[in-house]
């Protein structure tokens, strides 16, 4: 008489989760999931082959295999889509260049313009705040408000350098010989 082996394509179910999940993992990883290619048609092929000897022998341990196969399955889909992204970027990738080369050079022109006008605006703006800093690089425009600003300066201050003595504005020591 034959004997029926129930536990037919277990291994196979086994080896097929196994890799199916190592896929999984590597497939979304950055720059190495394309290798989750190899490992997950590894896995399809372990869950194809271990289903068909479980059907045949008409085993109830399916589960592993179409467990495996399903893992192995979706870590291909995610490798393949990862291969489709780097090659559209990779497609797209000789106009970054030339992009961020034009956005530098308008940045720079409109520096150069205005800093030669004379004033200078930064705005920063994030979200609903907005800081602006305005400057000017003219000469006599900046030397009155100057002038603005030191005559506001002394009528806030006494002047102090009246009442002190000459020797000492000098930063030699007052004579005290003729003191007794």
């Amino acid at each position: 008489m034959e004997e029926v082996n129930r536990n037919s394509g277990q291994g196979l179910g086994i080896a097929a989760l196994i890799m199916g999940i190592i896929s999984f993992v590597v497939a979304f990883i950055p720059c190495v999931g394309i290798l989750a290619i190899f490992t997950s048609v590894v896995a399809v092929v372990l869950g194809a082959i271990g289903l068909s000897q479980a059907s045949r022998a008409g085993s109830p341990h399916r589960g592993l295999n179409t467990g495996g196969l399903v893992v192995g399955v979706i870590a291909l889909f995610v490798a393949i889509v990862q291969i489709a992204v780097v090659v559209g970027i990779s497609n797209n990738a000789d106009g970054f260049g030339k992009r961020i080369e034009k956005i530098v050079t308008d940045i720079q022109d409109d520096v150069l313009r205005e800093i030669e006008d004379g004033n200078l605006r930064i705005t920063i703006e994030e979200g609903d705040e907005k800081i602006e800093i305005n400057a000017s690089s003219n000469r006599q425009e900046l030397l009155d408000k100057l002038d603005k600003l030191e005559k506001l300066d002394k009528l806030d201050k006494p002047d102090t350098l009246k009442e002190t003595k000459p020797d000492t504005i000098k930063g030699t020591k007052p004579d005290t010989s003729n003191i007794k």
